[in-house]
């Protein structure tokens, strides 16, 4: 099992969830800030990393954890 998926399963998955969110959203903040080009360019990595690491936990919420519909999961994931 990755560290992620037991990490999800050990410890509560909805805090993690809205963890992987909130660092989505500081990512997308800092992007809109950033002006030096490296930072632009460490900004669209760390969006798109934490954008896909959401995705992945939701995915696995899914799948592994809950067995919800994706209604159900998106209302979860929302609060």
């Amino acid at each position: 099992m990755d560290s992620l998926r037991e990490n999800l399963v050990n410890n509560d998955p909805l805090t993690l969830i809205r963890e992987a969110k909130e660092d989505w959203h500081q990512a997308e903040r800092f992007f809109s800030e950033v002006t030096d080009p490296y930072l632009v360019d460490f900004a669209i990595f760390w969006e798109r990393a934490a954008r896909l690491r959401y995705l992945y936990l939701l995915r696995l919420l899914k799948r592994d954890v809950f067995q919800l519909s994706k209604e159900q999961l998106f209302q979860k994931a929302v609060r």
